[in-house]
């Protein structure tokens, strides 16, 4: 019989043990690819966190709330030429949301009183996929009457490509193509919930403020208010809404390190009661500090995993070794050589970590989200986090703003970033790729190695006659 063979052979002498060896290396092994995968989703949110998050700069006028407040006025193309010709800015984007009331609504205005959030309001052909809600009675100051449809939220965007855009983490076009965010056209990209309620596809036209609209682009960003808006160009949304320039302007530094300094001297320049300049710096380091904490549960997790795993195997085959040594003996003394019995135990050892590892891949694909939540729940009650106020209520709330290309006159990247609300603790996934199980079926060999090294040294200093004598 070949060396391999009488190897795997051998892994399966003793039932009880074997089960026992591969279970025990399974739970082990598991472990290791939970924690791994941990770790993967951890360095990679940190990583998207600082790109996307870490360096953006939110300003809106003062006195204001995403142009709800009714403080501050719209920036001015002064103001925005300031704030882009600003040291360390390589992005700048600019939006102006309003609510459009459905033609057909009963109900022609929106929030006690009448008040619009902001712009000067009006009408539009379209109807809202959200269903009015106990939370819009009481934001509308009383039961709403028959036929009342909610208003559909339209954004002016010079950057439609970008999910901040439609205050959104993702966005994605199903169809069609972005709109010219830079052009004055009448020309719409809508949600997807949108676009179904009407019965629209590209190329369908729409009514909004009593004008046209071409429905060039279809996007979902897998949210309930994102996918029932639609956006149209800044200038054509300015234009229409009565609202002489943009009432919230999103930048991107050049690094994190300068964001609280190109904070200031926005602060500066502006003053302070022309526009409010807040910055993700502390809600970024906040994050990153939990996040940080996982990855250091789960590096360390990772090894004392793999090491336990080794120490399992090491000892089981050490023991193993031990009691065939009388077997090693003859095999030796009818002419096997040490290559050969040596190879034998590294083939029972690798079937045996082989076996557990294949049970720890399915273990560990299967249960690596469920304990990551885990941990994520651990460390946000430890820190007491959870999402910020300005990504919840606020986002609701607020209009949108994608970003562009470089300021004016600067060179630098443009768009794509974005700001994500919440803490970044609450969308962390693992995920299972091929290069990830290449890695484990590397450590289940290298694991199978170290752990029959010095069982399978021994084997071969087991000496023919010293075993007969004994005998």
């Amino acid at each position: 019989m070949s060396t391999l063979g009488r190897g795997t052979k051998n892994a399966f002498r003793n039932t009880t043990r074997t089960i026992s060896i591969v279970g025990i290396l399974a739970i082990s092994l598991s472990l290791a690819l939970i924690m791994l995968l941990s770790l993967q989703a951890v360095k990679a949110k940190i990583k998207s966190v600082q790109s996307s998050s870490g360096n953006t700069v939110t300003i809106t006028p003062a006195g204001s709330f995403g142009g709800f407040g009714g403080g501050g006025n719209p920036f001015t193309s002064a103001q925005v030429e300031t704030i882009a010709q600003t040291e360390h800015v390589v992005g700048i984007a600019a939006s102006v949301s309003d609510r459009l009331t459905n033609n057909a609504s009963t109900t022609p205005s929106f929030g006690p009183g009448g008040g619009r959030f902001e712009g000067t309001g009006g009408t539009t052909s379209l109807l809202s996929p959200i269903d009015p809600s106990q939370l819009a009675q009481r934001f509308g100051g009383g039961a709403l009457p028959t036929g009342f449809s909610l208003p559909v939220e339209v954004i002016g965007t010079n950057a439609p490509q970008n999910p901040i855009a439609v205050n959104a983490t993702s966005l994605r076009y199903l169809s069609g193509k972005p709109i010219d965010g830079l052009g004055t056209s009448y020309t719409a990209d809508l949600g997807v919930n949108l676009a179904k309620k009407n019965n629209l596809i590209v190329g369908s036209t729409f009514t909004a403020y009593s004008k046209v609209f071409t429905v060039v682009g279809i996007y979902s960003a897998k949210t309930t208010r994102a996918d029932a808006s639609f956006m149209v160009p800044l200038a054509t949304e300015q234009t229409l809404s009565g609202v002489t320039g943009p009432t919230s302007i999103t930048i991107r530094v050049d690094s994190v390190g300068n964001v609280t300094s190109t904070s200031n001297a926005i602060t500066s320049a502006l003053g302070a009661n022309v526009a409010d300049v807040t910055s993700s710096a502390s809600r970024v380091a906040s994050e990153i500090s939990d996040l940080n904490s996982i990855r250091t549960i789960s590096l360390y997790s990772l090894i004392g995993a793999l090491i336990a795993a080794a120490v399992i195997l090491l000892l089981s085959m050490l023991m193993i070794v031990r009691e065939r040594r009388r077997e090693i003996g003859i095999l030796k003394a009818f002419g096997s050589s040490n290559t050969g019995v040596v190879g034998s135990f590294i083939a029972e050892s690798v079937t045996l970590t082989g076996l557990g590892g294949i049970l720890g891949i399915i273990l560990g694909i299967a249960l690596a989200n469920p304990v990551l939540s885990v941990l994520v729940s651990t460390q946000s009650s430890s820190t007491g986090g959870g999402g910020g106020f300005g990504g919840g209520f606020g986002g609701h709330f607020g209009g949108g703003g994608g970003f562009g290309g470089p300021p004016p006159d600067r060179g630098g990247g443009g768009g794509g970033f974005g700001f994500h609300p919440g803490t970044a603790l609450s969308s962390l996934h693992a995920a299972v790729g091929a290069g990830t199980i290449v890695l484990a079926v590397f450590g289940v060999l290298l694991i199978a190695v170290v752990g029959s090294a010095i069982p399978a040294y021994l084997s071969a200093k087991v000496r023919p006659a010293e075993v007969l004598r004994g005998e």
